[in-house]
């Protein structure tokens, strides 16, 4: 992957059709720490505005089996994404999982031969990182307790970056957004602006080593 002004890039998908939600003020903050070093490019993707039919249909389908030609809204996505040193997905949790949306968009864009290659033995990914940020509306304490976190850590970081072979993947949840205590959103907009200013020493760490 290579931004071609050489600097390093992220690209943020955001999953949320309310631009006045708290998911989309997670994301224009986290936007705003991928930004602050004055040299990481930040590109915000808005699934919802974009359009993008998350419906794995029959010519994704023949994509997976390798006799079909990439759909020309996929190929767009895997195009935005090949620009970046590292991508982030960010959702709202929508029954301890991502919405539909979210989901449709990992079905269809990270297909057979561009995101993973069960072909071959390198299983090599044209994606190098995979970050997910998941907009948690109950508190931490509850996600332990019910092991909500440790369960959509193992369906996205192992059973989707994992299994595509993508060489660096986490997850980070930001909690507690249905409250109204003014404290909690100051701590969430202050986690998201680290969240994204480690994007952007992420996405600069993939450029040096591409490089070394």
């Amino acid at each position: 992957m290579t931004n071609e002004d050489g600097r390093p890039s992220v690209v943020l998908v955001v999953a949320h059709p309310d631009h006045d939600s708290a998911t989309w003020a997670i994301a224009r903050e986290v936007e705003q720490g991928i930004q602050a070093d004055g040299n990481t490019t930040a590109t915000t993707h808005d699934l919802t505005k974009s359009g993008f039919d998350p419906i794995f249909g029959k010519q994704d389908l023949a994509v997976h089996r390798l006799r079909g030609e990439v759909p020309a809204d996929v190929r767009r996505e895997q195009e935005l994404l090949d620009s970046a040193d590292a991508i982030a997905l960010l959702f709202p949790v929508h029954w301890w999982s991502m919405p539909a949306l979210a989901k449709g968009w990992i079905d269809r864009v990270f297909a057979r031969g561009w995101a993973y290659d069960t072909s071959s033995e390198s299983g090599q990914s044209a994606v190098r990182a995979l970050h997910f940020i998941a907009v948690a509306g109950l508190d931490e304490g509850t996600y332990d307790r019910r092991r909500y976190k440790e369960a959509m850590t193992t369906q996205m970081v192992h059973g989707v970056a994992g299994y595509c072979g993508i060489a660096e993947s986490s997850i980070k949840f930001l909690y507690g957004t249905e409250t109204d205590d003014p404290r909690v959103h100051e701590q969430l907009i202050d986690q998201a602006y680290r969240i994204g200013a480690d994007l952007a020493q992420r996405a600069q760490s993939a450029r040096d080593q591409e490089a070394a």
